[in-house]
């Protein structure tokens, strides 16, 4: 594809619209404590979560960032605030039964709950809106596949949706190459870097400690306690929980264990220059962001203040540069939404989430270190959710702290190391697949 020079606005930048609003904070390495209570790897949205209920608890924190706190999927993401997982809910039944299906989608839900609740007794401003989202029907199949969970879904978990036909479609998308959809009622999208940031600074007001540019490369037994080596130096804890998702390394077993189950997906978004409320109105008629039922979904939303709007697919591709990313998205976009064309982009980011084997999320302890891995794409609700299960877990509140995705076997395969080579055949695959009429 030709990149053409005209869908750039004239200040295109490579890196997150996100960051317009809330630059990374860089600031200078602290000194580390000889020990602390609990040692946190990672200061994306789960770490976090773990984090403020143990310092509010008495605990000593400190969370371990290998980069700048929240250079990684917390300030990279899209935005979207989903429920739905990326089983459907008879795949579920039919993979692990009606009682365990229902477990987790009505999780799924309560993570969204938590995250509200999070927002607004914390007092984050992170322009969170709960309009819902549509999701449009790429053929004929895909409609009657959505339309045959609304009714198992509702009386199940209280999954309310609303199926749209094709010539009815018009109130929620502006473009008539979709085959009807549905309006799910709940989830809905909110400024990713801003909802980060009033994480950090209510952890940082709750006494956690955050010690950025310093990598874990070791985490050892050592005695009652654990020793932790970084690039900086050694510590001791008293727990441990990694919290690195698709950004897991190399350093060390546990770390090695949870990349030979974790598959890094790269994702891609773009961020319009500002655009007419009319032409938004015209795309997004429902006001609520916009998924296709493709596997490899595409997404178009308004931004959280309204003011341009976000695009996003091409999830699992490596093109040579952002730039012929941004341009395949847009010509996406163009194509189905002619009103689209003429509208330039002003940014352009990637960023990684992690998949699991089984499609589900994953909480648990290995060599007596806890971790919580895995969102597969709800990582904004579900790593917020289950960071603050592990917090509960290690204050002793059992009761509190179950939840479906614990105690479950975490699936890996054979020879995997954490280099997902296979993806480009797999999107292959599935972008066949998602081109059939039927």
């Amino acid at each position: 594809m030709v990149t053409s020079p005209d869908i750039f606005s004239a200040d295109f930048k490579e890196e997150p619209y996100w960051w317009i609003d809330a630059p990374l904070r860089r600031t200078d390495p602290i000194a580390l404590p000889a020990r602390v209570d609990v040692a946190i790897v990672g200061s994306g949205y789960t770490g976090l979560s773990a984090a403020l209920p143990l310092a509010r608890a008495g605990r000593s924190v400190l969370i371990l960032e290998a980069n700048t706190p929240g250079e990684g999927a917390s300030t990279r993401n899209a935005g979207n605030v989903s429920r739905t997982l990326k089983w459907s809910f008879d795949g579920l039944v039919h993979r692990y039964g009606i009682e365990a299906a229902t477990a987790y989608y009505r999780e799924a839900a309560l993570a969204i709950e938590h995250l509200d609740e999070t927002i607004k007794s914390e007092r984050i401003d992170c322009l969170f809106k709960r309009t819902g989202r549509y999701y449009a029907a790429h053929s004929p199949k895909a409609y009657e596949a959505l339309a045959r969970e609304v009714d198992v879904l509702f009386k199940r978990v209280g999954y309310k949706a609303d199926m749209i036909p094709r010539g009815e479609q018009s109130a929620h998308v502006g473009s008539d190459v979709y085959f009807g959809g549905q309006v799910v009622h709940g989830p809905g999208y909110l400024h990713g870097a801003l909802y980060h940031r009033g994480l950090i600074d209510r952890a940082v007001e709750a006494g956690v400690a955050i010690a950025g540019q310093t990598r874990v490369t070791g985490i050892q037994r050592s005695d009652l306690d654990f020793e932790v080596v970084t690039s900086r130096g050694r510590l001791r804890a008293g727990q441990v929980i990694v919290a690195t998702n698709a950004y897991t390394g190399r350093d060390g077993p546990v770390f090695e264990y949870l990349r030979r189950r974790l598959i890094p997906v790269n994702s891609y978004a773009c961020a319009t220059e500002p655009v007419p409320a009319e032409l938004i109105q015209s795309l997004v008629p429902g006001g609520r962001p916009i998924i296709t039922s493709h596997k490899v979904v595409f997404h178009i939303q308004p931004t959280p203040d309204g003011k341009r709007l976000i695009i996003g697919g091409r999830a699992g591709r490596r093109d040579k540069d952002l730039r012929t990313t941004a341009a395949y998205l847009h010509n996406h976009f163009a194509t189905r939404f002619p009103q689209f064309a003429p509208v330039r982009l002003a940014r352009c980011w990637d960023g990684y989430f992690a998949f699991t084997f089984d499609y589900l999320p994953h909480i648990g302890v290995q060599d007596g270190v806890h971790y919580a891995v895995g969102c597969c794409g709800t990582g904004i609700p579900m790593g917020s959710y289950l960071g603050r299960k592990l917090a509960l877990r290690l204050l002793g509140k059992a009761a509190e702290a179950k939840t479906a995705f614990d105690g479950r076997d975490f699936p890996g395969v054979r020879f995997y190391n954490g280099d997902p080579w296979f993806l480009p055949t797999v999107m292959n695959y599935y972008d066949f697949r998602d081109s059939l009429p039927f």
